[in-house]
């Protein structure tokens, strides 16, 4: 994480923040020119903080956009967001669903890519890989160890659970 450089509403704001649009806020205009109303917009990341306001990147949109600071509402420090990709064999991604993960201990926001034919790829956002098996027949994620060697470890097996783990988008 950066270090924290301004404050919405009393929280401190740095980038890799977890943010959702204020109450108060119609929508913001996409690339294309369309007004998205704030629940097409997805939980965003903040990537970039000025005087002017703040560059988020809205998952449920899909862009970057800049954003004046009374406009976004935070979800607390303790909040952080896992992006979940279904990848083909091309290498082609596509978002299909994101979680916010709140109160349980998590240090990074996660990418996590679900590959055929059973590979669940996580990227920290720090740029760190983690690779995974998904084991179909006892519905869980196999690990090469017992027990996680370290916490980063146990935190991107938590982050691959929490993407593979799905009905609704088997690998």
């Amino acid at each position: 994480m950066a270090q924290i450089i301004s404050v919405t509403h009393g929280q401190p704001l740095s980038t890799g923040t977890v943010v959702v649009p204020a109450e108060e806020l119609v929508g913001l205009q996409s690339p294309s020119g369309e007004l998205l109303p704030p629940e097409r917009l997805g939980p965003g990341l903040v990537r970039q903080i000025c005087d002017d306001g703040v560059l988020v990147r809205w998952l449920g949109a899909g862009f970057d956009s800049w954003v004046s600071y009374q406009d976004l509402r935070l979800l607390g420090r303790d909040a952080h967001l896992v992006a979940v990709y279904k990848c083909d064999r091309k290498g082609n991604c596509k978002l299909v669903r994101h979680r916010v993960a709140l109160d349980i201990g998590f240090e990074h926001n996660w990418t996590a890519e679900l590959r055929p034919p059973d590979v669940v790829r996580l990227v920290r956002d720090d740029g760190c890989v983690w690779t995974f098996t998904y084991n179909h027949v006892f519905n869980r994620i196999d690990t090469q160890w017992f027990h996680p060697p370290e916490d980063e470890d146990a935190e991107a097996l938590t982050a691959a659970e929490l993407a593979a783990l799905n009905r609704r988008y088997p690998l």
